[in-house]
């Protein structure tokens, strides 16, 4: 089995369809399939990018991108590269990841359409919460997006909620597929803490040991994100500490929002490595992920929680995958968005019954195990795979 990936960025570009990928095609390799990948150069990745060796794929090529458009790389090479390794991997399927405008290509490849199709459908380009500004492009892309789903024979999407939701996937539905985002449970080991090594400073970014509730929060300081939310609700309950991780342009209003009197409970500590968040991960009581708007489509850091034990607590967002992926009062619980009050409250009682939210942490990582392994997840892909290619 020979498939051909085509994504927007890959690793080491931090990002979660991005981290998804990664897991996903090393899952793959070991289920026995032989795989190429096509991507973008992300901004700033550069040569040092560009020597990863991932000995999973028998091809992997990154294509330069000389700008961005709306979010939309442009790389004036990528439709004659693609078609060069559709020539010479010579793919038993195409997997298309979306959002991504260069996946258009493969609808004037008569070597792509003389293949099976999988198209990942990620997230919706435009809807409520979504960028204002793709409402205006919207018009010119859709034409596109639809032809490539009429063309697809097989159309991923990532929860229930999100397919009965997307208004691009209407149409579709007959031929739609809900297989969840999953990771590799290594992706969320805390490596030995710093403090350990001899030689070595205590980690700069770590908890405060005054027995407080540890609440912790880590993704792009974006609108959607709804940090706001949870600073404003922690900021007035005293047992809760709050450590967020993360950076972008909403980091400075962010700070702001932080009260003197609570400025040593909740701390914003910028863009962190992996092995720092890993380690705030494994050291707090709660993950909270509070989004306000279905930009937020899966939600795959609160399966980072589950797979290190940790309780969630999210936000229900209509035709959002959250409430789909936490199993409210068994791994986690969760409140209407932008709500602070009943945030407030919810951390409050959280932090008064800790016992509790051990368990949810005990049920969330058996939900892991049963439902987000990347290895059961790609069996699922494989098992498509398979019967497009019969």
């Amino acid at each position: 089995m020979r498939v051909l990936h085509v994504g927007k960025f890959f690793a080491p570009f931090a990002g979660g369809i991005e981290n998804f990928m990664l897991d996903l095609l090393r899952a793959c390799s070991d289920e026995g399939v032989l795989q190429a990948c096509l991507v973008h150069e992300a901004p700033g990745q550069g040569r040092a990018a560009r020597e990863i060796d991932f000995n999973f794929l028998e091809r992997f090529e990154r294509v330069p991108t000389v700008a961005q458009v709306s979010y939309a790389p442009v790389s004036p090479g990528f439709s004659r590269t693609m078609e060069r390794m559709l020539e010479a991997f010579r793919p038993d399927v195409l997997h298309l990841h979306l959002p991504n405008t260069s996946a258009f290509w493969a609808l004037k490849s008569r070597r792509a359409r003389a293949i099976p199709w999988v198209v990942h459908w990620h997230s919706d380009v435009v809807g409520p919460g979504l960028d204002v500004k793709l409402k205006l492009l919207y018009p010119v892309y859709r034409p596109f997006e639809q032809a490539l789903l009429k063309r697809a024979d097989v159309i991923i999407a990532t929860s229930p909620p999100y397919l009965e939701s997307s208004p691009a996937l209407k149409r579709w539905r007959k031929k739609c597929r809900v297989i969840p985002l999953g990771l590799a449970p290594d992706r969320v080991e805390p490596a030995v803490a710093t403090d350990m090594l001899p030689g070595h400073h205590e980690p700069s970014v770590q908890w405060r040991k005054d027995g407080r509730f540890r609440v912790f929060g880590v993704g792009r300081l974006s609108r959607y994100k709804g940090f706001g939310t949870l600073i404003r609700a922690v900021a007035g309950v005293d047992e809760v500490q709050l450590i967020i991780a993360g950076d972008g342009d909403q980091r400075s209003r962010l700070e702001r929002f932080v009260p003197d009197h609570a400025r040593g409970r909740v701390r914003l500590v910028g863009g962190v490595d992996d092995a720092t968040r890993n380690r705030l991960m494994s050291e707090c009581d709660l993950f909270c992920l509070p989004s306000i708007s279905r930009a937020e489509a899966f939600g795959l850091s609160l399966v980072e929680a589950m797979a290190a034990g940790k309780a969630q607590l999210a936000t229900r967002v209509a035709g959002s995958g959250m409430d789909w992926v936490v199993e409210e009062g068994r791994t986690g619980w969760m409140v209407d968005s932008g709500d602070i009050d009943a945030l407030a409250h919810l951390l409050r009682r959280l932090a008064r019954e800790r016992g509790m939210v051990v368990i949810a942490g005990e049920h969330s990582r058996e939900r892991f195990e049963t439902r987000f392994r990347i290895d059961a997840v790609a069996r699922e892909i494989v098992g498509v795979y398979e019967a497009l290619a019969r």
